[in-house]
């Protein structure tokens, strides 16, 4: 698949319906960790005979937040090797720098962290949160962690702002990684 040209930009329309599906794939994607995390406590209680240890409750808490880089590495993955997440795929859009060529891993990295609004979900809120419950004991962590719990909630009215605004309907995380999203033929 090619992409058609630089006016052939994705709409505002098509990007919201991949983020939906995208966000589906995100719930499915925590459930998974979340089934993974509860199996260490129901194995650890000998399937609930006994209370479970609390290098039971440590394993789950860092399963639960292997969640958030897990998802980072699965998506750099599928848009280095597509150019597409899923729900892009389904939509028939893909990711190109400005220029046309493929995203490197670097842009890739940038376009996630910035704001991404499918890395800084507000599903992924509880996440953060559980990191700062963990890091009671850290003034730095915790208020990190609140911080990015926070973005969570922003990060994806964010986005959906700058799109509005920009003419091309790029978000921020596009812009600052140089990166356009764009139909395929």
């Amino acid at each position: 698949m090619v992409a058609r040209s630089d006016e052939d930009r994705a709409g505002l329309g098509a990007r919201l319906v991949a983020y939906l599906l995208d966000s589906v794939v995100l719930f499915a994607f925590t459930t998974l960790f979340a089934a993974l995390a509860s199996l260490v406590i129901l194995a650890s209680s000998d399937f609930g005979a006994e209370n479970p240890s609390d290098s039971a409750f440590s394993i789950f808490g860092i399963v639960l937040l292997a969640t958030m880089p897990a998802w980072l590495l699965v998506n750099v993955l599928l848009l280095r090797r597509r150019g597409q997440t899923i729900g892009q795929y389904v939509m028939g859009l893909k990711v190109a720098m400005e220029d046309g060529s493929p995203p490197s891993a670097r842009n890739l990295v940038v376009y996630w962290l910035a704001l991404h609004p499918l890395f800084f979900h507000p599903m992924l809120a509880g996440f953060w949160l559980l990191l700062a419950f963990y890091a009671l004991t850290s003034d730095v962590m915790f208020i990190v962690s609140l911080a990015l719990a926070l973005l969570s909630l922003v990060a994806p009215l964010a986005a959906l702002i700058f799109a509005l605004v920009d003419p091309q309907h790029r978000a921020l995380h596009d812009r600052l990684a140089g990166a356009k999203v764009v139909h395929l033929s």
